[in-house]
């Protein structure tokens, strides 16, 4: 999950030697006094690994299932400190399964505190501290009987990450934005054969380690769960090519380098139409082994209450075992657990929620995020073992725990009826958001000129959608694809015989575009009565937006449209599907919180106006 100063980002190894095929394939060259990879990695032949068996985990041919919990013990003196007892209330809640991050990138001059934080300073400054605590975690996971699922990369920038990798292989690359969801960061570092270089050597650190302390290399150690290729991956829908090549080419790697254990992508999941394309094509790589994804649903009001709930989960379980036919596992999930309530609900209500769907669904396993120490102040989704924290958090691992004991018992089968082959990709969950708008017809014309304001719209259904005036200029947005509908009268008279249309307009990125690039413009349909006038191709967001003309100049066709003064039409924008489907913004009056160069202030407020020239 991205959180300020929480998250983390790579550990990394010896910069392996990687070569671009002609053929595309990433090879690795092994020195000259290693045996060749693929000679020497051969499963070792033990029933206590866990395995998949169609879309479930199994160990010794028994069915493996868990709830589970992310766990804060490798970045920073406090949490390592803490990390025996961070374990044993993971253990005492009945959990089985932990998730931790062997990674931390620094630049090589980074002050002496960053050696806590960090498995790396500079591309060949491993930290051999670091790696030694992971040795200790994994012998204290193995004490309690817990699993590890260990993550190797990050795309957020907290602890170095993609923006470290994108600085040492040399890419120029917009700091603000290097790590943004729709930025061109993290889609420069998955075409990037230097970064492959330089993450591949922490991955065969990694993976390739031989305990400290028990003397077990890690590609043995039944212990760990799964490699995760990096938490919460994703990219802009014009670079999932080259996210989904990256992914199939890095687990092909650890593949090569161990045959034992399970492999998983780690991408953050999806909300948009075009990022579920994304993640559907990752999860059904042949190379990874299970499907998995992100949940803070109530985040952002992704869904707005319990029973919504069901459905959006319901529609990741259904790509994962319908479509992908492979377990899936939510590698994150959580709610805010700063306040008691959360959307009005009490907050152990969501947890409780999140869990029983899951259990219906049959879902492999979720991990809560995130148990921690306690330092002083709650934390957006902290759950604490001990001191203040406990008190604070009991509600949350009353129902860990009980729901723990009930898979236990239990085991998830899926028995819900929304599920099933003949469901196909078909959405469960609403792809687009609904909203209602004024009932006002506009009809106030002046001199063959009607100006509709931007918040008169009647309705508006997009994968996100609402008004926003925390900016320079108040918006009407709407992300990904959708459409926007208003209501007007034609003048009185005859019909034009020319129709102009002018509106103050953007595509809609997040953060206002930060990091935007030229193909991140959007393309809208513009209609009259469901007749087409024609195609605007609206500018990448930047949270002002630019003005933008249609001309419809087809006398018949405009006949047609307007054969009777002051009839009641409808006018209607629609982003159009496909890979420019970037949303859109329409923009109405400066807010005041933010200078405005003359010749914008100019044209505001905007509006949509329609102009008759007979």
């Amino acid at each position: 999950m991205k959180r300020a100063g929480v998250v983390a980002a790579i550990a990394c190894v010896i910069v392996a030697s990687v070569v671009r095929a002609e053929e595309g394939e990433l090879e690795v060259a092994p020195p000259p006094t290693e045996v060749a990879l693929e000679q020497r990695a051969e499963p070792v032949v033990d029933d206590r690994f866990v395995r998949v068996s169609g879309t479930r985990f199994v160990v010794g041919g028994a069915p493996f299932h868990f709830v589970g919990a992310n766990v804060g013990v490798v970045h920073g003196l406090p949490h390592r400190a803490a990390m025996e007892r961070t374990l044993d209330a993971v253990r005492a809640d009945g959990l089985r399964v932990i998730r931790v991050w062997a990674l931390g990138e620094r630049a090589e001059d980074a002050p002496a505190w960053a050696r806590d934080f960090a498995f790396r300073t500079g591309e060949e400054g491993w930290i051999a501290t670091s790696f030694e605590h992971l040795d200790r975690v994994i012998d204290a996971a193995r004490a309690r009987d817990l699993r590890v699922i260990v993550v190797l990369a990050n795309r957020w920038r907290d602890y170095g990450g993609v923006p470290q990798y994108l600085r040492w292989a040399g890419v120029p690359f917009d700091e603000a934005s290097a790590d943004a969801p729709g930025g061109p960061g993290l889609a420069q570092f998955f075409d990037c054969t230097r970064c492959d270089a330089l993450y591949r050597a922490h991955v065969r650190r990694v993976v390739e380690r031989v305990s400290s302390t028990s003397g077990i290399a890690y590609r043995d150690e039944p212990t760990i769960l799964a490699w995760e290729l990096m938490n919460e991956s994703s990219v802009p829908a014009r670079s999932a090519p080259a996210l989904v090549r990256w992914t199939q080419e890095s687990a092909r790697f650890i593949r090569s380098l161990d045959p034992n254990h399970l492999i998983a992508a780690g991408h953050i999941g999806y909300e948009r139409g075009a990022d579920r394309d994304t993640w559907l094509a990752i999860q059904r790589l042949p190379e990874i082994d299970y499907a998995d994804a992100h949940a803070y649903p109530a985040a952002y009001q992704r869904v707005r209450d319990v029973r919504e709930l069901t459905r959006w989960i319901d529609d990741r379980v259904q790509l994962a075992h319908h479509v992908a036919r492979k377990p899936f596992v939510f590698g994150e999930f959580g709610f805010s657990t700063r306040h008691l309530r959360v959307l009005g609900v009490p907050r152990a209500r969501w947890y409780d929620a999140f869990l029983r769907a899951g259990h219906r669904d049959g879902i492999a396993g979720a991990l809560v995020w995130t148990y921690l120490p306690y330092e002083d102040r709650p934390t957006e989704h902290g759950i604490h073992p001990e001191g203040e924290g406990e008190r604070r958090t009991r509600d949350v691992r009353a129902v860990l725990a009980r729901h723990a004991r009930r898979w236990a018992i239990t085991p998830p089968e899926e028995r819900n009826p929304r599920l099933g082959e003949s469901i196909g990709e078909t959405p469960i969950h609403p792809a687009s958001r609904e909203a209602r708008g004024t009932s006002q017809v506009h009809d106030a014309w002046s001199d063959g000129v009607l100006r509709m304001p931007i918040e008169g719209f009647r309705r508006a259904a997009f994968e996100g959608v609402g008004r926003w005036d925390g900016g320079a200029v108040v918006h009407l947005w709407g992300s990904g694809r959708g459409w926007v509908r208003y209501e007007f009268r034609s003048d009185r008279g005859s019909a034009p015989s020319r129709l102009v249309l002018r509106v103050r307009a953007s595509s809609e990125l997040p953060g206002l575009g930060i990091g935007a690039t030229a193909e991140d413009g959007s393309r809208v349909s513009v209609s009259i009565d469901e007749v087409a006038l024609g195609t605007i191709d609206l500018p990448p967001d930047d949270g002002i937006g630019r003005v933008v003309e249609l001309v419809v100049d087809d006398a018949e066709l405009l006949a047609r449209v307007f054969a009777r003064p002051r009839s009641r039409h409808s006018l209607r924008f629609e982003v159009v599907p496909g890979v420019g489907a970037e949303g859109l913004c329409l923009y109405g009056a400066a807010t005041g919180r933010e200078a405005l160069a003359p010749e914008v202030l100019a044209e505001l407020p905007g509006a949509i106006e329609l102009t008759y020239e007979r």
